[in-house]
């Protein structure tokens, strides 16, 4: 159905852009770019929910891995509380062990090693969400993949982990609005903060307090190997630093260089004909407007064999420590593993400057059982 919902709106646009655009972006098998089902997705997952006294999106409708990888899992309701998590991948990389360690105000830390970005060392934090929606939901639990037991009958069994096609994982990063306008004083103002942010109200141990979304990244199971792409608000200093921003769909201007200097501002993403004709189609709030496509991935290397990279400058830059140019959502996410003893293949993840990019090392992989890309198993009870 999400397939045939968009094709209707690209038929409804195929006036609007030109095949030379999007064709610079990476081909999907059917000959979209890949760039497009990013945006195709991004207008999906914002979308209004619906939930009658809920202002919240889509994707916040979904459930998390604090209501999946428990002894009992459930399918969020209307009107839960939001609940941000310290980044499982900043954990593998610098903590004894890892498990679902929620943000509250007493236990809220900075990023584990000196931020980037000139994100505010102290007291600020960034708290994380990874929602899953009801096809992937469906698949993790019904198949006892939440557990640790049910990893290990998995192994034994030689089952193959293999989400349904239209399986979506959104990973949000979200930094307290006070802490927002240390970090990024030209906002000034909490209301300026609202104009080019999207917020929401997160629960922190017994208090609620306004959190901006600052950084996103979604993967969807179109293709074998899922198609990835991560998006930024356009206020985020060195947004573009490293390896630029390309959004051959999208944008206005497709292909942003990196600055000479980092951390710089890299202005508005000014948005194509084509994906300003979805926000008006989609009734999406112009706040979103703000966010860019940095880039989409589909393949681990290029034709000429070098790594694909592909990295959030808060997700990972800033929240995991992972320098961009050792990012590589795809590479990473392929290693995503468990054996026979219910262990994952986590030690992988634990040296930042060893962070995995390009094909697989398939010597790591023996007697591993992979996981269809999802390090939510990490957490698995």
């Amino acid at each position: 159905m999400r397939k045939a919902f968009f094709s209707l709106i690209a038929v409804a646009l195929v006036g609007l852009w030109s095949g030379e655009a999007s064709a610079q972006g990476t081909a999907l098998p059917w000959g979209q770019s890949s760039d497009m089902a990013a945006w195709e997705t991004f207008l999906q997952i914002t979308s209004p929910s619906g939930a009658a006294g809920s202002r919240n999106v889509e994707f916040e409708t979904w459930a998390s891995d604090q209501d999946i990888y428990q002894l009992k899992p459930h399918w969020p309701v209307t009107g839960e509380p939001k609940r941000l998590q310290v980044s499982a991948l900043s954990q593998a990389h610098f903590a004894g062990g890892i498990s679902i360690r929620t943000i509250t105000p007493d236990q809220c830390q900075p990023p584990a090693q000196p931020p980037a970005g000139n994100f505010p060392s102290k007291p600020a934090c960034i708290g994380e969400e990874v929602r899953r929606n009801w096809a992937s939901y469906q698949y993790i639990v019904g198949n006892g993949l939440n557990t640790k037991a049910g990893l290990i009958a998995a192994a034994i069994k030689g089952f193959k982990v293999d989400l349904p096609e239209d399986a979506i994982e959104v990973k949000g990063d979200w930094v307290k609005v006070s802490d927002l306008l240390a970090w990024i004083p030209a906002l000034k103002t909490p209301e300026k903060v609202r104009e080019v942010y999207y917020t929401n109200m997160v629960t922190s141990g017994s208090t609620t307090t306004e959190y901006a979304l600052v950084g996103l990244a979604i993967s969807t199971k179109q293709i074998k190997n899922w198609v990835w792409a991560t998006f930024e608000n356009q206020m985020s200093p060195g947004r573009c630093d490293d390896i630029g921003c390309r959004d051959s769909y999208g944008a206005a201007v497709a292909d942003v260089k990196k600055a000479a200097s980092p951390n710089t501002y890299y202005g508005e993403c000014v948005k194509s004909a084509a994906v300003a004709a979805m926000f008006t189609n989609a009734g999406t709030n112009p706040v979103w407007n703000n966010y860019c496509l940095k880039g989409s991935q589909i393949t681990f290397t290029n034709l000429d064999s070098s790594p694909t990279l592909l990295g959030n400058s808060v997700v990972e830059r800033i929240n995991a420590s992972v320098p961009i140019p050792r990012s590589s959502c795809i590479t990473c996410h392929g290693y995503a593993a468990f054996n026979q003893q219910g262990d994952k293949n986590s030690a992988v993840l634990r040296v930042p400057a060893n962070s995995p990019i390009g094909e697989v090392d398939q010597s790591m992989m023996q007697g591993w059982t992979l996981n269809d890309f999802l390090w939510g198993v990490l957490f698995a009870k």
